[in-house]
């Protein structure tokens, strides 16, 4: 039967949202707790130290747990997925979701290191003015970007994946594009640019403000212009495999991995090519060689870091088209989801151990000597956050660095002590790397 009066129902269905989360609009933040412990210095048994050094100073560490994650029924799972931005105001930006289907949401957070204050600034279950009952938003997935203009631009994700092909039937559009100006704090809905696929791993090219997406399950390649609010290129499925990660060369080409090896976008012919170059195999390893990590620019001199799933690092050289095997990232090699770089180009950064398994290894912070190879834990944080915090640490799919190379913002995912599953209570860790240890 159809309903009379669809404008009095829209409107009652929009209050009947707006009622629900009326308690969150008042004050959704939270203030870090502060550690200093030397037992950051303190490797857990059974890690074997032959393989990296540990730094001589500890490093001051905030914790800052997010407000406003109320359980949401059966399921709800809060946790972070996608890494973040510190944009120009000097604000750190990190996205968590409820993992849900129906009525999920996922949220963008801003954290100040000045007051050292965690605030949510995007609800975007409102955002988009989502009708209760439908198939929600339960992740943010990919990255979050910050344009030339300063407005912060992010894809949402679904949680549960068993539901999607069902909710498709029923209008879900797919990952949607929001655009955030943190100025006046207004939310902004693109829609799906790849309408009914999901948008899980992205990479942003600042010189030709272009995000690049991996798009599934079709496994396409999409390139969003944001001077021209449009899809620039997309396609290229039976070219791409993994759909994780992108890095950028020198010449401005985004690689990713191919079925048989690195495959490339030129933004210039807007065309994907074969670069007939393989990454360095883990012979007996249960993830792939396939892109996971890599540092967001390359080198001065060109060269581009990245790790494989499996853990293993390499140097990339577009100009010999060479790949340099650099070794298991830590402890015969971890899944790591990210890396950041140094403003100097000195320093790799990365918290090996993403989906969980970091908390098995002490949750170490490495810092890798680019001249040197070698790699340096700056601090084990899960026995000293366990201590103090009564928090289980898991693993993490976000790192940044400050512009002066002096503090790493993280977004770590983790859990009440002794919880099964190493999700459920992410927050925000900022680690101050000791001047001595830069």
């Amino acid at each position: 039967m159809r309903c009379r009066y669809p404008l009095l129902a829209l409107v009652l269905a929009i209050g009947t949202l707006a009622f629900a989360e009326d308690a969150d609009d008042a004050d959704v933040s939270s203030k870090a707790t502060t550690i200093s412990s030397a037992d950051f210095l303190k490797p857990p048994p059974g890690v074997d130290s032959k393989t990296f050094t540990v730094a001589q100073t500890s490093p001051q560490v905030d914790v800052t747990f997010f407000a406003g994650t109320k359980d949401r029924g059966k399921g709800t799972l809060w946790s972070s997925w996608g890494d973040g931005c510190i944009a120009k105001n000097g604000k750190y930006y990190t996205s968590i979701g409820d993992h849900l289907g129906i009525d999920a949401s996922c949220y963008v957070y801003e954290y100040d290191p000045l007051n050292r204050i965690c605030r949510r600034v995007v609800d975007v279950l409102r955002a988009i003015m989502h009708m209760l009952g439908f198939y929600g938003h339960g992740k943010i997935h990919a990255g979050i970007h910050e344009a030339a203009d300063g407005t912060l631009y992010f894809t949402t994700y679904w949680g549960k994946p068993k539901e999607v092909d069902a909710a498709f039937t029923k209008g879900f559009p797919g990952s949607l594009m929001l655009r955030y100006d943190p100025k006046s704090g207004v939310t902004e809905n693109l829609g799906a640019i790849v309408p009914k696929q999901g948008l899980p791993a992205s990479f942003f090219d600042s010189d030709r403000q272009l995000i690049y997406y991996h798009a599934v399950y079709k496994g396409d390649i999409a390139v969003f212009d944001i001077a021209k609010r449009e899809v620039k290129f997309h396609g290229g499925g039976d070219s791409s495999a993994a759909h994780r990660t992108f890095f950028k060369d020198a010449q401005g080409r985004v690689y990713f991995s191919g079925a048989d090896g690195l495959n490339y976008y030129d933004p210039d012919t807007n065309k994907i090519n074969a670069a007939k170059v393989r990454l360095p195999a883990s012979p007996g390893a249960k993830k792939d060689n396939t892109l996971r990590a890599a540092a967001p620019r390359p080198t001065k001199s060109g060269l581009v870091y990245g790790m494989t799933a499996a853990g293993e690092m390499f140097a990339f050289d577009s100009k010999s088209a060479s790949v340099k095997d650099l070794g298991p990232n830590f402890a015969g090699g971890q899944y790591t989801a990210v890396m950041a770089i140094s403003p100097d180009d000195k320093y790799l950064y990365y918290a090996p151990g993403a989906h969980g398994g970091g908390s098995k290894i002490g949750a170490p912070i490495v810092q890798y000597n680019i001249a040197t190879g070698q790699r340096k834990v700056l601090a084990f944080l899960a026995e000293p956050l366990s201590q103090q915090l009564k928090w289980q640490i898991g693993g993490t799919y976000n790192l940044q660095i400050d512009p002066k190379g002096e503090t790493l913002y993280c977004t770590f995912n983790g859990a009440a002590p002794g919880a099964r599953s190493p999700f459920g209570k992410p927050a925000v860790v900022v680690v101050h790397v000791p001047a001595s240890e830069r």
